[in-house]
């Protein structure tokens, strides 16, 4: 049930009148101000004259676990319990490192819940999650919308593509492009005792924590970004400062340090959508640049958290639309000049320079510049016997390596590279009237060489 335009009722629960204080679980909004989740939480709490409980859990066992995605995470949590002090509210941090450590911790905080808010995330784990304790809560469970800077629900069917999307946002964004009254706790709950195992996280433990976790440590944490707000707000700065002004110009260039590197930091919501668009939008830099980046923020990425939203098949090759299922039938058979394994792919071992490059900045640093993404997955899609495979292939290797995988944009991203809110194209083989991308085409838009040779440093 929507009670709002950014709250969803969950269930039908009744709030427990013995309850010694209102429960946050926060999964997704990672992050003490600027979040909605948290202001209706907070709000609830002081309506209920109770206090209120952030809970923050890492498990061992999601897909795609790693020493990269599990230290990005950690290095946030001693600075969060920090910032939710200062705010007066108890804040709770569990690492479940192996099937031997506690298990349905929610649960049991729920049971001194009046009720339950929880993070309104359409994809990967989090509509499972979210279902599961709604159907297993006795108390009410409230799912807040904090992803971008429109709600989600202001669209109420899977929009087409960007130019469908856009005219409505643009029409919407004044309302929301602007800071919102962030309300503060009544009664503070710092020194509250909870239910529940508390784990111990700071700068100088972090990589014993990680190793102690049953998951794969193949995957090293990234060297260039680290995880949590003040590194988000920092790089936001630089962004805005030395970056934005020439936005227009350098975001399509590789070779430079040209576009935001926000992504990881949305997507674990270290930052909300909403502190970069008002910077951005208050900083000094040409019109031109600033409506170039606010498309992306804006547009493409909400256009993503539609998809997941009224999308079920977001992620698989179902949530294509009927012109490119169409191609793909007429192609499927069609000769591949050269077919790669998954793990020379994964090794970068293909015959493609600036492919290899594009794979080693992804699978040493957690990122990969948006623009060279865009021809990663074209050529796998040339590179691999089916276009099943290729997806599965882009998605495992974008999950596992990203820091900003698993997110409606990734998926959006990738389904574009099979046509998803785009349009046909010039017929020709494998893609048949999917746009093209070739390497040494778009090599020559930037220092592709540069980009090349400082890739090999990594």
């Amino acid at each position: 049930m929507q009670i709002n335009e950014r709250v969803l009722r969950l269930n039908d629960g009744v709030v427990n009148p013995q309850a010694r204080y209102v429960l946050y679980w926060m999964q997704m909004y990672k992050r003490s101000s600027h979040n909605h989740a948290l202001t209706w939480a907070i709000r609830q709490a002081n309506d209920l004259r109770l206090p209120l409980v952030v809970y923050e859990g890492l498990k061992y066992y999601y897909p795609w676990a790693s020493d990269r995605l599990h230290t990005f995470i950690l290095q946030g949590v001693e600075e969060r319990r920090r910032e939710f002090a200062e705010l007066g509210i108890r804040y709770v941090f569990y690492l479940q490192k192996d099937a031997a450590d506690p298990r349905q911790v929610v649960a049991t905080l729920a049971r001194d819940a009046a009720m339950i808010v929880t993070d309104d995330f359409p994809c990967f784990i989090i509509p499972g999650h979210n279902r599961r304790v709604a159907e297993l809560s006795d108390v009410p469970v409230y799912a807040v919308d904090s992803n971008g800077i429109i709600p989600m629900s202001k669209f109420v069917k899977e929009e087409y593509a960007a130019y469908t999307i856009r005219p409505k946002i643009h029409k919407l964004l004044p309302a929301y492009l602007r800071p919102y009254d962030e309300d503060r706790v009544e009664i503070d709950s710092t020194g509250i005792e909870v239910d529940c195992p508390d784990t111990a996280v700071s700068q100088e433990n972090i990589a014993e924590l990680v190793a102690a976790c049953d998951i794969d440590h193949s995957v090293a944490p990234s060297r260039v970004y680290p995880g949590g707000s003040a590194a988000a707000r920092a790089r936001l700065g630089k962004f805005v400062s030395d970056i934005l002004p020439r936005y227009h110009e350098t975001r399509s260039k590789p070779d430079v340090d040209g576009s935001s590197r926000l992504s990881a930091y949305l997507h674990f919501g270290s930052i909300s959508a909403l502190q970069i668009g008002l910077a951005v939008q208050e900083a000094k830099a040409p019109e031109e640049a600033k409506e170039a980046y606010l498309e992306e923020l804006i547009v493409r990425r909400e256009l993503s958290f539609n998809m997941t939203r009224h999308n079920a098949a977001y992620d698989s090759l179902a949530a294509l639309p009927a012109w490119v299922h169409k191609t793909m039938r007429e192609h499927a058979n069609d000769e591949r000049p050269v077919v790669y394994s998954l793990e020379q792919l994964e090794n970068a071992q293909t015959h493609d320079e600036l492919w290899n490059a594009a794979q080693l900045e992804m699978t040493a640093t957690g990122e990969m510049h948006n623009y060279i993404r865009m021809l990663w997955g074209k050529n796998v899609i040339a590179w691999t016997r089916t276009y099943e495979e290729a997806f599965e292939t882009l998605v495992h290797l974008n999950n596992k390596y990203c820091l900003d995988g698993r997110n409606p944009n990734s998926y959006a991203g990738i389904l574009w590279c099979f046509g998803k809110h785009d349009r046909p194209w010039f017929d020709r083989p494998i893609f048949g009237t999917m746009r093209y991308m070739a390497s040494h085409s778009t090599g020559k838009k930037f220092g592709s060489t540069a980009y090349i040779e400082w890739a090999k440093t990594l």
